[in-house]
């Protein structure tokens, strides 16, 4: 699978900046596809359609990156 690293996002990347227990790193349109299925964490996420259009579009977290480089 062929992505480049500014179209991946770390999913979920929770609003409250808190890691989470199991991460994975996804395409745009895999965000989006989640969203529409209710996946079930999208709602504590940054990338949330309704979180993006209140504050916009966020940055993800130190934390975040460094966990998603590890594995």
């Amino acid at each position: 699978m062929s992505q480049n690293q500014s179209s991946a996002r770390i999913c979920p990347t929770r609003i409250d900046g808190q890691t989470t227990l199991f991460a994975h790193q996804v395409t745009r349109a895999q965000c989006q596809t989640r969203q529409r299925d209710c996946f079930h964490k999208c709602f504590t996420c940054v990338n949330n359609n309704a979180y993006v259009a209140a504050h916009g579009e966020a940055k993800p977290a130190k934390k975040a990156r460094a966990a998603a480089a590890k594995g």
